[in-house]
């Protein structure tokens, strides 16, 4: 059985942009990876924060 892919992109949205797929128990994601222009986080910081958050999750605690 073939998976359709159902693809929603925003007004104005890069269709260029690099993506993924990703799939969560029975659902398929398609993962579209785009960073601001005008945006002062860099691909470091962005991760970082996120690498945080996750920690802080899984121990419970949450970061100021």
């Amino acid at each position: 059985m073939a998976e359709e892919l159902n693809i929603v992109t925003p007004e104005g949205a890069e269709t260029t942009a690099p993506s993924f797929h990703e799939k969560i128990g029975h659902m398929k994601y398609n993962v579209v990876v785009h960073f601001a222009e005008k945006g002062s986080q860099t691909v470091k910081d962005s991760l970082k924060r996120v690498i945080l958050h996750e920690a802080n999750a899984k121990n419970g605690t949450t970061n100021p």
